[in-house]
């Protein structure tokens, strides 16, 4: 069951497991954020901070109250590939955009850590080649932004479909984000279906009584609704699809074709950080 380009590589715990951005993927979020949000809020009904909001599961007027005792700091990490262009900033970007007091530390590591004490800062925000969390060191919680990731977008498509109980959901992929973003789609009532080529992963799901596609991108089509979490992209193309089908997509790059987005993109939802860093934010709240 060839879904994929052949040169697909997922990484495991013994080296990345998270899908590293590019400067390229995030050079524009700065400029863009207020277009992305109305964008959003026109394809699933909401914007950015109800989302989140929506996602973590707190009421819009408590992560509002919260702005008011909270500075989060954003530390630059330099260990294994280094850090990546525009991502300090733009993580900033995005909480700022949610209305929070938000810096990028001048040090980074440790030294960066210990600026953002210094300067106040309640939660911070790191990322190294293995992991991206939110710490809140008030209330001593750490969210993970896969976790994060995963909630923000099943919330998102679950708004996108007014509803999930009783639909089927295709995933494509299950890592880290779409591992977690099973579990959250089988919590809201989701009849979840997942396509995952790595035979050991798809045997696990199997045993753990989660059912497996039956086929190749045939049967594709026949899902109204799906969640692509492979970091793999352009391997979806418009005859892939259901002809009303409404997409999450956190994999990065984007899994569709650009002509599959053309057509599609009032139907897709994908950013490179924004969903993700927002419900870590909301999340770290709780």
């Amino acid at each position: 069951m060839e879904w994929f380009p052949t040169q697909y590589i997922e990484t495991t715990s013994e080296g990345m497991s998270m899908t590293r951005l590019t400067g390229t993927d995030l050079a524009d979020l700065e400029l863009n954020i207020e277009q992305y949000d109305t964008n959003l809020g026109k394809i699933i009904g909401i914007g950015l901070l109800e989302l989140v909001c929506l996602a973590a599961r707190i009421t819009a007027d408590d992560f509002v109250a919260a702005r008011q005792s909270h500075l989060v700091a954003v530390v630059p990490v330099t260990s294994g590939a280094g850090i990546i262009p525009f991502f300090a900033q733009s993580v900033r970007t995005v909480l700022s955009h949610l209305g929070f007091n938000a810096i990028v530390t001048r040090q980074s590591d440790v030294a960066g850590v210990a600026e953002a004490v210094d300067k106040g800062a309640t939660i911070l925000f790191m990322a190294d080649d293995r992991k991206f969390i939110a710490l809140n060191l008030g209330n001593q919680v750490m969210v993970d932004n896969a976790a994060a990731t995963a909630r923000g977008y099943v919330t998102a498509l679950n708004c996108m479909g007014r509803g999930l109980r009783g639909q089927e959901v295709l995933v494509i992929g299950a890592g880290e984000v779409g591992g977690k973003a099973i579990s959250d789609l089988q919590e809201l009532g989701a009849k979840v279906v997942v396509a995952e080529i790595k035979h050991d992963r798809a045997a696990s799901l199997h045993e753990a009584g989660v059912q497996l596609v039956s086929g190749g991108k045939e049967v594709f089509p026949d899902f109204r609704y799906i969640l692509i979490a492979a970091p793999v992209g352009g391997f979806l193309h418009l005859k892939d699809l259901h002809p009303q089908v409404s997409i999450a997509a956190p994999g990065i790059p984007m899994g569709l074709t650009g002509g599959a987005y053309e057509v599609l993109q009032d139907r897709i939802v994908h950013d490179p950080l924004q969903i993700g860093v927002g419900t870590m934010l909301a999340l770290s709240l709780s």
